[in-house]
């Protein structure tokens, strides 16, 4: 089953990274754009706004090439935030019950999330500490657990044996 997100920003880390991918590509264009019409300014003569004006209505496609471009640049940034912040925020979450003495589950990262290395590692410890009883480790709700009829034959195994 798809786990289904309400809010498009769940930490001020997205908009961070967001805020700095989108002016680092407004300054790029704008520095972009003013170099070549400083290189124009320097091959052809005439006035400072005639040349500007000329400059343009030369190079308007560009602009329009970036103006068409960026929500597909913003829409992957924004993508690739929520890869990154989606588990920062299960590991914020997780370390939070842990203080709390709150029992804990492993963490389950969504397909396509990013930190799938750092998520090993932090099962390895969480078991570690549950081995330890150092924290209470709950099944995961996707764990198959054991039918009732199972159970049955367990129990009745145990009163059998005597255990």
């Amino acid at each position: 089953m798809v786990e289904q997100r309400v809010r498009k920003v769940t930490d001020p880390f997205q908009w961070q990274i967001f805020l700095r991918i989108l002016s680092y590509g407004f300054i790029y264009q704008v520095t972009v754009w003013n170099l070549l019409f400083c290189w124009r300014l320097l091959n052809h003569k005439g006035s400072f706004l005639d040349q500007y004006r000329e400059f343009f209505t030369e190079q308007y496609p560009i602009l329009l090439c970036v103006l068409v471009l960026a929500p597909a640049f913003a829409w992957d940034a924004v993508k690739y935030c929520h890869r990154i912040a989606g588990p920062i925020y299960r590991f914020r979450m997780t370390v939070k019950d842990v203080e709390a003495e709150r029992p804990v589950r492993l963490i389950k990262l969504r397909e396509g999330d990013e930190l799938l290395g750092l998520r090993d590692d932090f099962n390895a410890m969480l078991q570690a500490l549950a081995a330890r009883g150092a924290i209470e480790l709950l099944p995961s709700p996707h764990e198959s657990r054991p039918s009732a009829a199972s159970q049955t034959e367990s129990g009745a195994l145990a009163e059998s044996t005597g255990s």
